[in-house]
């Protein structure tokens, strides 16, 4: 192994700890975002399995954003096309908050290699976008499966959390 793939694990696996370290965040923030689903019979699991598709192929906020706006026009009913609504807040969430982790990524592994953190930036959002996703979708369909009680219980932890 060469200096250069040194240099590259290392900054692979501080970017992954840093990553690890924004997930409570993250979860948090996808399932603030589930809560505005309570109710809606016409958001199915397919749906949010399928944006997740898509973030993992595309590796592309912007592509997931422009899906999402897509899926807003297509389906408003289940996405909703108010301000507030679910898809907009998920687009909130990948302008805003996934921008603030990804700062907070970026910041630890800077501070390790200042020289070495160019590139980073788009990995470390692909990442955590895929994440948030992830979990959003988790949540989803947990919601679903288990309806009303889900939404309540988890609108209790988010409470009980914050104080």
């Amino acid at each position: 192994m060469n200096d250069q793939d040194a240099l590259q694990l290392q900054l692979d696996l501080l970017l992954e700890q840093a990553t690890v370290r924004q997930l409570n965040k993250i979860v948090r923030q996808a399932s603030e975002a589930v809560l505005l689903l309570a109710g809606n019979r016409d958001m199915e699991v397919s749906q949010l399995r399928n944006l997740l598709s898509v973030a993992v192929e595309s590796r592309s906020v912007e592509v997931v954003i422009n899906f999402i706006r897509y899926q807003i026009a297509r389906n408003s009913r289940a996405w909703g096309i108010e301000r507030g609504s679910f898809g907009h807040r998920v687009i909130e969430d990948l302008r805003k908050p996934l921008q603030g982790w990804t700062d907070a990524v970026l910041k630890e592994v800077t501070d390790r290699h200042p020289d070495h953190a160019e590139g980073l930036r788009e990995r470390a959002s692909v990442r955590l976008m895929q994440l948030y996703l992830g979990y959003l979708n988790r949540a989803f369909y947990a919601a679903r499966r288990v309806d009303t009680p889900y939404f309540d219980t988890l609108k209790e932890l988010l409470n009980s959390s914050n104080s």
